[in-house]
């Protein structure tokens, strides 16, 4: 298991935990890239659009695909009266005002227009839905949140999950490095790919499509599912299995 690429990969994600236990639960500082955030109206969106999104907490974001970034918020009135951003570094965030990590069941809703986003990270609980993501691009998710990328077109993508969460996508890509570590998941059966080098560890599964070469590695009970005619190697420790499965051929109607 790549543990080195699990901790650069949560790095926003552990620049977060560290805040937070530093401050101590009941003077909680929430931070991205060491800014606490700003209303929406407060935000200077005046310079170059990010390349990258952050996510922190249990609200939604949907991010369409567009040269200069804008941003609206709507859902919940409450909810989206808490949410706040930073923007630095090429890096928009998005997060919740105080100790207000979770939520509860009131979310606010996040239009963000921008390029294709090279880096995508989500903690916690939200989920984010990018309609399309730049051609070498990486996606992290830590917690139990959703990550989309409907349509996926590029020449890599690097994929980390560490929790619960899931990730859905469709598409074509070149080359994919997953890594999951937990119970996540990996929906992406619509998803087609050259060549794959997958670690698991855990209870975690993943399925995609693909008819060049897959390198797995498994530790624990995880699964993957690989449809097409795919060349296909595993080194597995515990339960876990690697399937590949060729697609039945079509037949000429009687």
């Amino acid at each position: 298991m790549k543990l080195g690429k699990i901790f650069n990969a949560l790095a926003p994600v552990i620049a977060v935990v560290m805040a937070t236990g530093a401050a101590g639960c009941d003077g909680m500082n929430i931070s991205i890239d060491g800014e606490d955030g700003k209303k929406l109206s407060e935000l200077d969106m005046s310079g170059a659009p990010p390349e990258e999104l952050v996510l922190l907490g249990p609200d939604t974001v949907e991010v369409t695909a567009g040269d200069k970034l804008a941003i609206s918020v709507d859902g919940d009135p409450e909810a989206a009266e808490r949410v706040r951003f930073t923007l630095k570094d090429g890096t928009l965030g998005i997060l919740r005002k105080d100790k207000d990590w979770s939520g509860g069941n009131k979310v606010a809703v996040v239009h963000v227009t921008m390029p294709a986003p090279r880096e995508v990270t989500m903690a916690g609980s939200g989920k984010i839905t990018a309609a399309a993501l730049a051609p070498k691009a990486k996606v992290t998710i830590a917690g139990s949140g959703l990550i989309e990328t409907p349509s996926v077109s590029g020449e890599s993508l690097d994929l980390t999950i560490a929790g619960s969460g899931s990730y859905r996508a469709a598409g074509n890509v070149g080359s994919l490095d997953m890594t999951v570590a937990g119970s996540g998941s990996a929906e992406a059966d619509a998803l087609r790919v050259d060549k794959a080098k997958i670690s698991i560890a855990g209870s975690g599964n993943a399925s995609f499509m693909s008819d060049g070469e897959v390198d797995a590695s498994i530790m624990g009970s995880g699964s993957v599912k690989v449809k097409g005619r795919a060349k296909c190697t595993v080194s597995a420790m515990g339960s876990g299995k690697l399937y590949c499965e060729t697609a039945p051929e079509a037949k000429d109607p009687e």
